[in-house]
């Protein structure tokens, strides 16, 4: 099930924290993670099973754009549609704000992140050089079509 984080606890952020721990080489701190969704320019979706969380997309709002912070799934749910719920939310939730464009960077590499953002129509945009220390980024860009 699909939770739109108004506001954050110290419990919450935790499990966040400890969800991207166990799926990047780079994680945000629990405390970060707290003070970024209690702050209205961040927003967070959790993928929940009872308790526990399973996935979850963050997104920062910058000026007239939304910029996909993060978005996981633990391994042993992949492939069961949790990101592509994930990513209806966000679709939806963009398509009535007033923000125009969704913007995200992703490894080079990550190719099933890829072709999940091109499923959404996402268009490539450009690369941004060592971005992930290691390895280049590729940006993508979701623009709001509008009707003529």
């Amino acid at each position: 099930m699909i939770k739109s984080l108004e506001s954050c606890s110290s419990e919450t952020a935790l499990k966040l924290s400890n969800l991207e721990q166990n799926l990047f080489s780079m994680s945000w701190d629990a405390s970060i993670i707290e003070q970024k969704i209690n702050d209205k320019s961040f927003k967070y979706w959790t993928y929940q099973n009872e308790d526990e969380i399973i996935g979850y997309l963050g997104i920062q709002f910058i000026h007239h754009d939304i910029e996909i912070l993060g978005i996981g799934v633990l391994e042993e749910y992949r492939k069961k549609g949790v990101a592509t719920e994930l990513m209806d939310e966000l679709i939806s939730y963009f398509e009535v704000s007033k923000y125009e464009k969704i913007i995200l960077e992703v490894r080079e590499s990550n190719k099933s992140a890829q072709s999940l953002y091109k499923k959404y129509n996402f268009k490539h945009f450009g690369k941004r050089k060592k971005y992930y220390v290691t390895e280049d980024a590729d940006i993508f860009i979701k623009e709001k079509a509008y009707a003529e």
